[in-house]
């Protein structure tokens, strides 16, 4: 536990010299919330009238919502596995005590923290400000979000880890983190809510477990599901983190003995 709390707070030291950058990010996720905000009330036209029994200030929450909660469950854990192997830098983090996986889910949880503080949240406030916020939140929603956000985190953590430790046998996994990044913005819901989505891709996201980092934490939020369907959530969720974790971690394990293997 000691080392995980020194290797958090140097990691933390790291990140706060580069405070400026995740101020110039500030202003690109207020922008990025505008845009996705003007276009909604582009599509909802004049009148604002109703889409699939959607009103428009739902539409402007969620927008608000899935920024917020893309932003503080993001990884970059694909693209740092991909940097340590062709750098070679990955032969000296294996010998970390800790292990390598969850050093970087260290490493990330710090950039996280630091990109919620100096990023998100204020970018958040300044469109919630500009454009107003109307949604009835009670404390109980609030502690599930948080919950289902923290269990959206590791599953997002996870999968990355799983089709990241692909760069072993591809020796770049480059080409793999554009198709994630697609696959995560479309079908976790951060562009376009799943109301929306025809029904074959609706099914199609059922099977996937982008659906619950994004989504299906804002719709527990937003109090749209009843208790029973509040509790499938967390329960494919833990479904989901119990895959992925024994996935993740029988690949890795693989994939760790070939590198040895390579590199003696």
């Amino acid at each position: 536990m000691g080392l995980c709390k020194k290797i958090l707070s140097i990691s933390f030291k790291e990140k706060s010299i580069f405070r400026f950058d995740y101020l110039v990010n500030t202003l690109f996720s207020f922008f990025y919330i505008v845009l996705k905000v003007y276009l909604w009330k582009g599509l909802y036209g004049i009148s604002g009238e109703a889409v699939s029994g959607i009103a428009l200030n739902d539409m402007l929450v969620y927008s608000i919502l899935s920024s917020f909660t893309a932003g503080i469950t993001k990884t970059t854990v694909m693209n740092d596995l991909n940097e340590s192997v062709l750098s070679g830098s990955i032969s000296s983090n294996l010998l970390l005590p800790i292990g390598l996986k969850k050093y970087l889910f260290l490493h990330s949880v710090t950039k996280n923290i630091f990109l919620t503080l100096y990023g998100i949240i204020p970018s958040v406030l300044a469109a919630m400000l500009f454009f107003g916020f109307h949604a009835e939140i009670s404390p109980v929603n609030l502690v599930l979000y948080v919950l289902s956000v923290i269990m959206g985190t590791l599953i997002n953590f996870l999968y990355n880890f799983l089709f990241g430790s692909s760069v072993i046998w591809f020796r770049n996994s480059f080409f793999l983190n554009n198709i994630n990044s697609v696959l995560l913005n479309l079908f976790s819901g951060a562009l376009v809510p799943l109301w929306f989505f025809p029904e074959p891709m609706k099914i199609l996201s059922v099977f996937l477990p982008f659906r619950y980092i994004v989504f299906e934490p804002i719709a527990v939020l937003l109090n749209t599901k009843s208790a029973a369907e509040t509790a499938y959530v967390f329960a494919m969720q833990l479904f989901w983190l119990v895959f992925l974790f024994c996935a993740a971690t029988a690949v890795w394990n693989r994939g760790r003995n070939k590198i040895m293997i390579q590199g003696g």
